[in-house]
């Protein structure tokens, strides 16, 4: 189970670090065009209204099963006279080194550049379900004055927080969700029912 886990954890730190690799080698080509925001644009709507909204589809651009041939040919009956020529270029690139499972890890890197190009601070926040606009904007003005500058605000339902949210400002993470509010709670309790049990036993001794 732990190789398992292992293994996965090390997948995933390479999609992510291809991702990056690749997402500059994207925005490159897009920047040459003079549409750098809106490929960035196309390729999280690439994700969101396809990948998510197609399951099967994304399950078959991922597979190893399947030939990179047969996918780059899915790939242009799918997209080909819809996308704009530097994206579908790039997909293109992804099919013949069998790396479209990256796709993702692409998206959100290219993203992360565009904003660090823009000069504002990527805030990642999970929470367990929608917010409305008037909560998201008063949290966003929150956080800008927090972060001190201009942010990009990543919103993520995640409902293995339970409640709360978990807010990620690069490397730093500030965990307010529910979940790790029980856990802090079970570790405190069991802190103190083990102070309880040796406060026991000195009176015991002591009485002794």
């Amino acid at each position: 189970m732990a190789d398992n886990a292992s293994k996965q954890e090390s997948f995933d730190s390479e999609r992510l670090h291809l991702g990056a690799v690749y997402a500059k080698a994207l925005l490159g080509a897009a920047a040459k065009a003079g549409n750098v925001e809106a490929v960035v644009e196309e390729l999280e709507s690439l994700v969101a209204d396809v990948l998510d909204a197609l399951p099967r589809f994304n399950a078959l651009l991922q597979t190893p099963r399947l030939a990179n041939d047969i996918k780059l040919q899915l790939l242009e009956k799918a997209f080909a006279g819809r996308a704009s020529n530097e994206l579908l270029t790039f997909l293109r690139v992804l099919g013949r080194h069998g790396r479209l499972d990256c796709i993702r890890a692409v998206a959100q890197a290219a993203r992360a550049l565009q904003n660090e190009i823009l000069g504002k601070t990527t805030v990642s926040v999970k929470v367990v379900e929608p917010m409305s606009e008037s909560t998201l904007a008063a949290l966003e003005q929150k956080l800008r004055a927090a972060v001190g500058g201009q942010i990009a605000l990543d919103v993520q339902l995640d409902d293995n927080i339970l409640g709360g949210m978990v807010v990620r400002v690069g490397d730093t993470v500030f965990d307010g969700s529910l979940a790790n509010q029980l856990v802090r709670l079970r570790q405190n309790i069991l802190e103190n029912t083990q102070k309880r049990i040796r406060d026991a036993g000195d009176r015991f001794i002591l009485s002794n």
